[in-house]
């Protein structure tokens, strides 16, 4: 039973949310609308994070790499003379594979790992970025909202992405 009106509770709750925006949207002056997924694509500051990001994990990139090219060497070792080895040669070779292959799937996972870590701190700093120019444009321009991505149609007069994209542009300009 709970669960029931706990269901009608949050239906309620999203109608008089969804009421109340829409007669505040209704009453609002001046309304814009970003497309935040376009603004994280085409911001500099994204551009420059994604190559930060390469750079500080290029080693770890060639060292896998190195590892992989040495597997290689290794299985194709096994694969064109095992059958003229000794089992007492060949296995040492065997071992030494399964080791190096469980290394290099352990050091990519640990990649992995290691940059959407860092690729998350990084982006939580430009999202913050990125909020505080669309809302500084908003006050300087004095829009009353703002509206973002969950939107079916906007007309291109509310469409303020290019203009916000402009200006963080020019704030990676002069940051340079």
């Amino acid at each position: 039973m709970s669960k029931g009106c706990s269901h009608k509770n949050k239906r309620k709750t999203i109608f008089l949310i969804l009421f109340f925006f829409s007669a505040y949207a209704l009453s609002a002056n001046k309304i814009g609308f970003v497309d935040m997924d376009k603004l994280i694509d085409n911001s500099p500051q994204i551009s420059n994070a994604r190559a930060l990001i390469t750079r500080e994990f290029e080693q770890q990139y060639a060292d896998i790499e190195q590892k992989e090219a040495d597997l290689e060497q290794l299985e194709n070792r096994i694969t064109k003379d095992g059958a003229m080895m000794s089992l007492a040669d060949l296995k040492p070779l065997q071992e030494r594979a399964r080791i190096l292959d469980r290394q290099i799937r352990r050091a990519k996972e640990d990649l992995k790992d290691a940059i959407s870590i860092r690729k998350n701190q990084i982006l939580s700093k430009i999202q913050d970025e990125l909020n505080k120019t669309v809302e500084q444009y908003a006050r300087d321009n004095g829009y009353d909202a703002i509206l973002i991505n969950a939107i079916l149609y906007v007309s291109d007069e509310m469409n303020i992405t290019s203009e916000i994209l402009q200006i963080l542009k020019e704030k990676e300009k002069n940051e340079d």
